[in-house]
């Protein structure tokens, strides 16, 4: 399914959700979360190939893939806590989207420490 189609049917989906929300109808969150869904697994579906074509790349080169794998993963929290943080704001519930957010910024942080530490052994051994 190509994306100009996975946008179509999101926008057909939000305007269902906008006349479900101005009835009075709770199912429109519930069509909202289902919508976003329907687009991250599409995104994580494309991104193996991504993965794949990237990794590869890496062992042409003869890298080691353990620091491309953390920034991915990286990537992959902030990506999720975009998502749980916009459904909670569009939920109405802001300070547990601010939670998510302040929680996946320190998960990140903890995450790029042996990035930091490789980096500042690389300066210290040239000095």
């Amino acid at each position: 399914m190509s994306f100009f189609k996975i946008i179509c049917s999101v926008i057909i989906g939000v305007l269902f959700a906008i006349k479900l929300k101005s009835i009075g109808s709770p199912l429109w969150i519930y069509l909202s979360m289902a919508l976003s869904l329907f687009v991250l697994f599409y995104i994580l579906n494309r991104l193996g190939f991504i993965l794949d074509f990237l990794d590869g790349i890496l062992e042409d080169i003869g890298l080691e893939s353990g620091y491309f794998q953390i920034l991915i993963k990286i990537v992959g929290i902030s990506y999720l806590c975009e998502f749980a943080s916009n459904i909670c704001k569009e939920s109405g519930f802001i300070a547990a989207a601010s939670q998510i957010e302040i929680g996946g910024k320190l998960t990140m942080l903890v995450m790029s420490m042996p990035i930091l530490l490789a980096i500042i052994q690389t300066i210290t051994s040239v000095f």
